[in-house]
């Protein structure tokens, strides 16, 4: 059951990032292989620059354009569900986490399941009225008593249908600028996942896997993090932990995945046995390209904070939700990934009326003799980043080191 090679942090950094698809260039020639590649795509409503799943996909897709994502969520290549925050997944994933959805009412967050018996009378009259009507959002059930106070106040309508989309009734079939578009499940799902059923057995098993293969090299802890809805499909009798655990053992004795040795760290890590050949080509393969990459904070990259703390001996924080006075750094920080290695965030706004991106604050984390080449790489992207908005000038307000905004300028 053990792999004999002995891993460093190092390896397991470069095998997970080659992994998650960053290359010289985007080699994935669509929306769907680029996500059905790396399990889910996190959606995010902060617009101070491109929404989230934007970000994220133009790292990954070949000539990225945001067109792109809507199309393939219309023509049903893709399903939007709560995986690892609401994500966009591959629609092949829908019979899978279908499962996830009728458990809802019994596995989901208690918070939310437990105000079902409140909407239920409504979710039935909405449920209706989109079977006669057809597609319609949020904003096609008026409710003139309501006072809208934000997402902790949403009107009777709008909770009602997210607890539908949460217990699978309906699905997202489009966006109308970021408002939902639902459908029947029904109706809108491709017969050929909506007819496919698959074990309780079969669907921790694909998860377990699917897991797995997006980390390249995983812990118990990393497992749990990465799709955090797989455990609506496990035993809820005993923990979480002993009972990933215990699946994985299972996977062990029918030699699906392996365990690896990783130097100075004495934690269990497994690894796929299709994936061993990454795991050789990284062992073997020169250095990483030199470009540099802005990552959404939401990239799948720094979806566990204590992962990324453990191989790029950094802490990535957003402070986005935190009030102006207790924010250190800024409110959309940005990690910048080169050379395999975290070395710097910035806090980006752009404003579209103006074309003008500004770099509210830049910080650059990384030795004096790496920061020349470092500096060319972090200028190129800046350039990709640029165009990517539609910017046709920046201005940099605030640079650690100093010295380096003349040279970023």
């Amino acid at each position: 059951m053990r792999y004999l090679v002995v891993l460093s942090r190092s390896d397991i950094k470069d095998a997970f990032i080659l992994r998650q698809g960053l290359s010289a260039n985007p080699t994935w020639r669509s929306v769907h292989e680029a996500i059905n590649r790396i399990g889910a795509v996190q959606i995010d409503t902060i617009a101070v620059v491109a929404r989230s799943h934007h970000l994220t996909l133009r790292h990954r897709v070949k000539d990225y354009d945001p067109e792109q994502l809507w199309k393939a969520l219309r023509e049903r290549e893709l399903l939007e569900y709560y995986v690892h925050g609401n994500s966009f997944v591959p629609i092949e994933d829908f019979p899978y986490i279908r499962h996830c959805m009728q458990r809802f009412s019994t596995h989901g967050y208690k918070w939310l399941r437990n105000s079902i018996p409140k909407y239920q009378d409504l979710m039935q009259k909405i449920l209706q009225r989109i079977q006669e009507e057809g597609p319609l959002t949020s904003r096609d059930f008026k409710d003139t008593k309501h006072r809208s106070g934000g997402w902790w106040n949403w009107k009777p309508a709008k909770s009602a249908l997210s607890l539908l989309w949460w217990m699978g009734q309906i699905v997202v079939i489009d966006r109308k600028g970021f408002e939902r578009i639902y459908d029947i499940t029904e109706r809108a799902i491709p017969s050929k996942y909506l007819d496919y059923h698959v074990s309780i057995e079969e669907v921790w098993r694909y998860f377990l896997q699917r897991t797995i293969d997006c980390l390249v090299i995983a812990t118990i802890n990393d497992i749990k993090d990465y799709f955090r809805f797989q455990i609506y499909a496990l035993n809820k009798k005993q923990s979480e932990m002993k009972t990933l655990a215990e699946k994985v053992e299972v996977l062990l004795r029918k030699d699906i995945i392996k365990q690896v040795e990783v130097k100075d760290n004495p934690r269990l890590h497994y690894v796929l046995c299709k994936n061993l050949p990454i795991i050789e080509n990284v062992k073997n393969c020169t250095k990483p390209p030199d470009r540099a990459w802005f990552l959404s904070p939401f990239d799948n990259i720094v979806w566990d904070r204590r992962r990324v703390h453990r191989l790029f001996d950094v802490d990535v924080k957003l402070e986005a939700y935190h009030p102006p006075s207790k924010r250190q750094f800024g409110y959309y920080a940005m990690p910048i990934l080169w050379n395999n290695c975290i070395v710097g965030r910035l806090d980006p706004k752009v404003n579209h009326k103006t074309n003008t991106l500004t770099l509210t604050n830049l910080e650059l984390i990384l030795p004096k003799k790496d920061r020349g080449l470092a500096l060319e790489a972090i200028r190129n992207e800046l350039a990709r980043f640029m165009d990517f908005h539609a910017c046709k000038r920046h201005v940099i307000e605030k640079v650690r080191p100093a010295e380096m905004k003349k040279k970023l300028s």
